[in-house]
């Protein structure tokens, strides 16, 4: 009698098993005909009989050596995948270009095996494109217009995304990309910057200044309360100091240390310029944020062991040893009109005490006008006019609207342009990083004065570093006795050094805030453009 009255009980509570095991069963079924679909589509591409590209060709044995599997066909795995695209928004790229739409809809259960396998390899390919993205960058800096050039420093062998897809230590999705991820600091800088600005969409943003004159020391105005709320919000000044409305010394000092982290005159005084940069919109920002990112992709795979990377747009230079900072300097770049290019080498050689050849442009647009006007211009400067066989002219002799076959160099000396040392690297433009005499100008706060040459300040304890880096005391020693001499000679380190050229105008300072710089060059808006064709 008991077991008669439990027995309706019994089948109440073994029914949602029942219709579980039903679904499972039917799951499982619909797993199998994916796979007999996907081993359909991909065991021709494994085999060489359908010709197809090298991702695919990848994919294909990553789903071969889980017995062509499916891998997103349960929800949940689905939903991992899309959490893992929508946050690619805060490294600046698009979810909606990784099928993040698909992954948004819920699995059509009436779709036929071979819709779900096709289903199944977009997303795969999707993954893939994603990963790729993230450790290489979306564009090729070989083929991005003038931003990079084949380069002597090859990026190193990368893994290859659509390997790994399937593996059983990848059922962590979050671990996954994060592997991929960029671990630079400047790209993690970036990339906090990028998802903080994000969420100012939801927010009030950064305090606006109100256009209006100039804004000097030992004035007072309603603005200044706006300029101290602006500057208290990106911590350049205490909450404590909001209410005055005079410019005093304080806040004039906060308004210097903004300037020099934007790359602008630290004069104090906010004109025009400044007043854009502090009232830079939230738009202006995220892209120049999606720009850097890209750009910090490019670096990464090259920031590692000892390296100096060069950042034009921020006039500085540093040198990594171990993938840590040792040393950093400021340094003076190309003008718009010569830029100084972006490019990846190896640091071989120094060239100490050198003479200067002066360059074809330079010849034509400097020296020229001033040779054929002032006798004594090239006398007062150690300038010498040499001929085809290495012989001294008289620039008196010289018909300067025709220098073919002659050349002009300079002695080597205190005032030589390239000082007292040049550091060599190859690359196809004929640039260096050099000494210089003109170190006063390294005290200004834009510094694009070179012909696309690199002046380093203490440029000299720079190549100390690197050969005691890369050769020991013995090469220490030989360097000091040549420079000592004052006569022209070259130095090899033992083992090359690389060297990235690079152009950022978004960037964290020492304390890791990010500073928007000027775009000297302007290659914001070509990138930006191509970013934005290569996403759609």
């Amino acid at each position: 009698m008991k077991n008669r009255i439990n027995s309706p009980i019994r089948a109440v509570l073994l029914f949602p098993l029942f219709i579980a095991s039903l679904l499972t069963g039917v799951a499982a079924a619909n797993d199998n005909a994916v796979s007999a679909e996907l081993r359909a589509q991909l065991q021709p591409v494994i085999e060489g009989r359908a010709h197809d590209t090298k991702v695919r060709t990848e994919l294909a044995r990553a789903y071969a050596a889980r017995d062509f599997a499916p891998l997103w066909q349960a929800p949940a795995r689905r939903q991992q995948l899309l959490a893992e695209i929508e946050a690619l928004a805060d490294d600046g790229l698009n979810p909606d270009h990784y099928l993040a739409e698909l992954l948004r809809k819920p699995l059509a259960a009436s779709g036929t095996a071979m819709q779900r396998a096709q289903d199944d390899i977009r997303i795969s390919e999707a993954c893939t494109a994603a990963l790729n993205h993230l450790q290489r960058g979306v564009l090729d800096p070989a083929r991005a217009g003038h931003y990079w050039r084949p380069s002597s420093l090859p990026a190193p062998d990368l893994p290859s995304p659509a390997a790994q897809l399937g593996k059983p230590g990848d059922a962590d999705l979050a671990a996954l990309f994060n592997r991929f991820r960029p671990k630079t600091e400047l790209y993690t800088a970036l990339r906090k910057a990028m998802a903080e600005a994000r969420q100012e969409q939801s927010g009030a943003g950064l305090p606006q200044v109100s256009p209006g004159p100039t804004l000097k020391s030992g004035m007072s105005s309603a603005r200044v309360i706006e300029l101290r709320a602006r500057l208290i919000a990106s911590a350049y000044l205490d909450a404590q100091d909001s209410f005055s409305p005079q410019m005093d010394d304080t806040l004039v000092d906060a308004v210097r240390a903004f300037q020099r982290d934007q790359g602008l005159e630290a004069d104090g005084a906010v004109g025009p310029i400044t007043l854009g940069a502090l009232n830079r919109s939230l738009a202006e920002r995220q892209a120049m944020l999606r720009i850097n990112l890209e750009r910090s992709r490019w670096l990464a795979a090259r920031q590692q062991g000892d390296y100096v990377l060069v950042d034009i747009a921020g006039y500085r230079l540093s040198y990594f040893r171990d993938g840590v900072p040792l040393w950093s300097a400021r340094t003076q770049v190309g003008t718009a009109a010569r830029e100084t290019p972006e490019l990846f080498s190896r640091i071989t050689h120094f060239t100490i005490n050198p003479t200067w050849t002066v360059p074809p442009t330079i010849l034509r647009k400097d020296i020229i006008p001033k040779a054929s006007t002032d006798p004594e211009y090239l006398a007062s400067r150690n300038i010498r006019v040499l001929d085809r066989d290495g012989d001294e002219v008289d620039p008196a002799t010289v018909d300067w609207s025709n220098t073919s076959g002659l050349t002009l160099r300079q002695d080597a000396g205190d005032g030589a342009a390239l000082g007292k040392v040049a550091i060599r690297f190859s690359n196809p433009y004929a640039i260096y990083l050099h000494d210089t005499p003109n170190q006063r100008q390294f005290k200004r706060s834009t510094r694009a004065f070179s012909s696309g040459c690199v002046r380093v300040e203490d440029a000299l304890d720079l190549v100390r570093l690197l050969i005691e880096g890369n050769g020991g005391d013995a090469h220490v020693a030989r360097f000091e006795s040549v420079l000592a001499s004052g006569k022209t000679g070259n130095l090899s380190l033992a083992g090359s050094v690389p060297i990235i050229i690079a152009y950022l105008t978004a960037a964290p300072d020492a304390e890791g805030r990010i500073t928007y710089r000027p775009d000297i060059y302007s290659r914001d808006a070509e990138l930006m453009a191509a970013l934005d064709t290569a996403s759609k």
